[in-house]
């Protein structure tokens, strides 16, 4: 079922031009790591955070999505599915992130968005945009769900994209909500959504606020400044390079933070949040996986360009 995303997952890979990231090989890092994830899974079919032993929605798409990019296939990708469709059906697909991550991961999966679990999720996205433009909480969501309405081939609603863009920082990045400090998660995703719209000058102003806060070990840290610290993690810079990739940036410009990423994998193929919390972590290694097999989450709009 998933030979021509495979086929199509290439050629994104060569259009974007980029520093050449892992691809999948036997006992390469993502196929260690996909099976890492493939042991992870709960017995409802879902993944859960690592941190509750319950299957957790989100975590889940996301799954798919990391599976999808290791050319995964078989029982444990179907079991996914199916926890997803059982969620969808239960009406726990209810914030526009939850539901933007579900349309990505069964279009991901070849399945239709409009007719998921009793549901036509394209319209239950759709329903959950502001008059101000915004989908859901805050800029995160939004992001979220304009990569996930692109990937469906659905035409962004008027307002949709300025909504983004009048939120831009300063510094060119973009909070989690609307007025907070630039980080680089949010703006790692707003550059994914904003690949395919022509909007050139916002995402040349992020990709600058990303330049100037990476750190020399080719990493990124969530937020810089910080009262947290500024240490490298993974899922940082497994999002900013998918952003990278789907604008088209060369990673060896970028001091290839693939490198970065690598070297937190450990033994069990599952990979480390930070070097000062190198112990196997799921949602780190659930992020890097597309990151490492040159996936952005915008892959299926890209493959239609």
């Amino acid at each position: 079922m998933l030979k021509h995303v495979f086929s199509l997952i290439f050629a994104v890979m060569i259009v974007c031009v980029v520093a050449a990231p892992v691809v999948a090989q036997e006992n390469d890092p993502v196929i260690s790591a996909a099976d890492y994830l493939a042991t992870m899974q709960v017995e409802d079919g879902g993944f859960s955070t690592g941190w509750t032993p319950e299957s957790d929605l989100s975590t889940t798409a996301d799954a798919v999505v990391a599976l999808v990019a290791a050319e995964q296939s078989g029982d444990v990708l179907d079991a996914a599915l199916a926890y997803l469709a059982a969620q969808v059906g239960a009406g726990n697909a209810a914030s526009a992130g939850q539901i933007a991550k579900v349309i990505t991961a069964v279009i991901a999966l070849e399945n239709d968005p409009a007719d998921f679990g009793e549901h036509n999720l394209i319209d239950d996205l759709l329903a959950l945009q502001s008059e101000e433009g915004i989908f859901g909480m805050g800029v995160f969501d939004h992001c979220l769900a304009m990569i996930a309405l692109q990937n469906a081939a659905v035409d962004l609603p008027e307002g949709t994209v300025e909504a983004l863009i009048a939120g831009q920082t300063e510094a060119g990045g973009w909070g989690f909500m609307a007025g907070e400090a630039p980080d680089t998660n949010t703006t790692g995703l707003c550059l994914q959504a904003l690949a395919l719209t022509g909007e050139a000058d916002a995402v040349a102003a992020s990709l600058d606020y990303l330049a100037a806060i990476q750190n020399e070990d080719g990493g990124w840290p969530y937020q810089s400044p910080s009262d947290y610290g500024t240490d490298s993690d993974t899922n940082s810079t497994a999002l900013i390079v998918q952003s990278l990739i789907a604008t088209g940036e060369n990673l060896d410009d970028w001091h290839n933070p693939a490198d970065w990423l690598l070297s937190m994998q450990n033994e069990s193929g599952a990979f480390g949040y930070q070097a000062a919390m190198p112990d196997d972590n799921l949602v780190a290694t659930v992020a890097v996986i597309p990151a490492l097999a040159g996936l952005p989450l915008n892959s299926w709009a890209l493959m239609a360009e």
